[in-house]
This record gives structure tokens, sequence and C-alpha cells, in this order.
């Protein structure tokens, strides 16, 4: 009976004439633009997997943070022009110190919140993520 499984492929070694391509030259976009379709039967497997013997987190970890990311800086956007109407509102309507001190707040406290925000998503994704890789990489550690 033969093993199924297909051996590593062997790396060429470059010869001296040609140049070595560092990861440095390669271009960014190739990279990010690149999607890996042999994993998603087994995205798909793995969402019907009760077991959980397969994890996911890593491989939607980016997409969720993009989510994130976007709907962090929309309701920063909003909260922002939502400041600044209402501290026009109240210049307009006869107070102007409280319409004044509403829009600085504005300008000062949405992008702080906004950041701090930010921050706190991605760590939220960094720990899940963490926790994911100590699962998989402690797979092999427990006892049948």
């Amino acid at each position: 009976m033969t093993d199924s499984s297909t051996p590593a492929p062997r790396r060429r070694t470059p010869k001296a004439a040609e140049p070595v391509e560092t990861p440095a030259e390669t271009a960014p976009a190739e990279q990010t633009l690149s999607i890996d379709v042999s994993a998603v039967p087994g995205f798909f497997r793995a969402l019907v997997d009760f077991r959980f013997t397969t994890f996911i987190t890593r491989r939607i970890a980016g997409f969720i943070y993009a989510i994130l990311l976007v709907s962090i800086v929309l309701s920063g956007l909003i909260a922002f022009f939502s400041i600044v109407v209402t501290g026009v509102g109240l210049m307009t309507g006869g107070q102007p110190v409280s319409g004044v001190l509403t829009v600085l707040g504005a300008l000062v406290l949405v992008p702080i919140a906004t950041l701090v925000a930010v921050v706190l998503a991605r760590m939220i994704v960094e720990v899940n993520v963490a926790l994911v890789a100590i699962a998989e990489n402690t797979a092999g550690l427990r006892r049948p």
C-alpha cells in the first residue's frame, strides 16, 4: 500500500549567475491579492466540525478585524458629526459658550475614543488568534 500524501517540493538552490529573490523584493500587492483557494473546502468543513478539532479563527481574523475597523471608524464619524451638529444647534439657540465647548469636545474626545476602540479591537483579535495558536501547537501533547 502506498502513502497518499504528496512529498514536500524540493527546494532548488540558485546557481551563482542567478539572482536570489529575497522576500523584500517581492511586491506587496502580489502577496495581499493572493488567495489560498485550497483552504476554502476545509473552511466549510471546519464550520460543521462539532468536535472543534479544526480552527477557523486564524483564517478569518483579518476579515473580522477589517469589519471591526470599518465599523469603529464609521461610528466615530457619525458621533463626531452628531456632536458638531448639536454644538452648532446650541450656538444658534442662544448658548454660544456651550456650543463652542461641545464642538471643541468633539474635536478632542471623538478621535481619542476612536483610537482607543481600534486598539482594543486589535488586542481582542490578537488574543483570540494567540489562543488558537496555542491550542493548535499543544494539540499533539494530548494523551489519547
